[in-house]
């Protein structure tokens, strides 16, 4: 058994031309691979960098209370918090698309890889796992995402953001049971610039995805209290 440790958004960034993301030497990043299970705000603390926050983003920050946790309540993780949370996902891979599987709530995210830009009234339909387009760089895999559900947390321990949040996600092979996660987060609500957050995960041998289904049964919600201001 395994141990888990366990709208608006700027033009340009919208309008990516799909001519430069033309597939270079993809790598297999296929496989079932561990979540990184961090508190993003505190291990940036203890790597002695820090979130650059606006005002907006420091007072939710702050002021969070964990009993809302949107998971407790049966509410999809988002992308960030499906990797950076403690669930394992899987990656499918196939020259046009490249599917993130996540326990997590048993939510999944394709990642269209076949040039399309996002729609053009994306931001008015925004989901719980954003839409994602993806390219590779070399042998790196390069994932935009916008349109998520500012329901959702960026990390398991209430780490915010708005509708206007924005992922570009690397994932790298470090060596065969390596994966370089690095993730940049821009949201002009919450932060007041781009901010990188990056993690090593492990490959999976012998195990595999588990059911997850919460409204079945959610046994965290009744232990939830509310937290003090942090």
């Amino acid at each position: 058994m395994r141990t888990r440790t366990t709208l608006t958004i700027a033009a340009a960034a919208l309008a990516m031309a799909p001519a430069a993301w033309a597939l270079q030497a993809p790598a297999d990043l296929s496989g079932l691979w561990e979540g990184g299970a961090r508190d993003i705000g505190a291990e940036m603390e203890r790597r002695g960098q820090s979130i650059p926050f606006t005002e907006l983003g420091r007072e939710r920050y702050q002021n969070v209370d964990l009993a809302l946790n949107p998971n407790g309540y049966c509410l999809p993780p988002g992308p960030s918090r499906a990797i950076t949370g403690p669930s394992p996902f899987l990656i499918v891979q196939s020259d046009d698309v490249v599917a993130l599987l996540h326990e997590n709530h048993g939510v999944y995210r394709p990642v269209y890889m076949d040039g399309r830009e996002h729609p053009a009234d994306i931001m008015d339909y925004p989901q719980f796992m954003g839409h994602s387009i993806g390219r590779w760089d070399g042998a790196t895999l390069v994932i935009d995402t916008v349109a998520i559900n500012e329901r959702t947390w960026l990390d398991s321990y209430g780490l915010e953001h708005s509708g206007q949040l924005r992922l570009v996600e690397r994932f790298r092979l470090l060596d065969a049971d390596t994966l370089e996660y690095s993730v940049t987060y821009e949201d002009p609500e919450f932060f007041t610039e781009p901010w990188t957050f990056t993690l090593e995960l492990e490959r999976l041998i012998g195990s595999r995805l588990i059911e997850y289904v919460c409204n079945e049964n959610e046994r965290d919600l009744v232990r939830l209290r509310s937290t003090p201001a942090r």
